[in-house]
């Protein structure tokens, strides 16, 4: 969910397990004081059941893109996971208020 807090590893990389797509997660977000957000961190269990908390290094513009009809807004970004920098994208439901990470 959106208001989710939880420990970040301060390293920010993950050292086990794979990522995979779709799911419901954490994020620690910055926002300014016009309500735009930046996304610095995000949370997912890879297919061991491990909790990995992830750094995150380059987000690129924001767009606002619907699914179903539903609005999102849509951060494409670069993470660290398993060693790598690898891009990811974070999808934020506006009427839920909960983030979906897609890889």
């Amino acid at each position: 969910m959106f208001i989710t807090s939880f420990a970040v590893n301060p390293s920010g990389q993950s050292l086990n397990g794979t990522l995979y797509s779709k799911l419901e997660t954490g994020v620690i977000v910055a926002i300014a004081p016009n309500g735009n957000m930046k996304p610095l961190y995000f949370e997912y269990k890879d297919l061991s059941g491990n909790d990995n908390y992830i750094k995150i290094n380059e987000v690129f513009d924001p767009k606002e893109d619907y699914y179903a009809g539903l609005p999102m807004i849509v951060y494409s970004c670069t993470a660290f996971i398993s060693n790598k920098c690898q891009p990811c994208l974070l999808r934020y439901h506006i009427l839920e208020h909960f983030w979906e990470l897609m890889y």
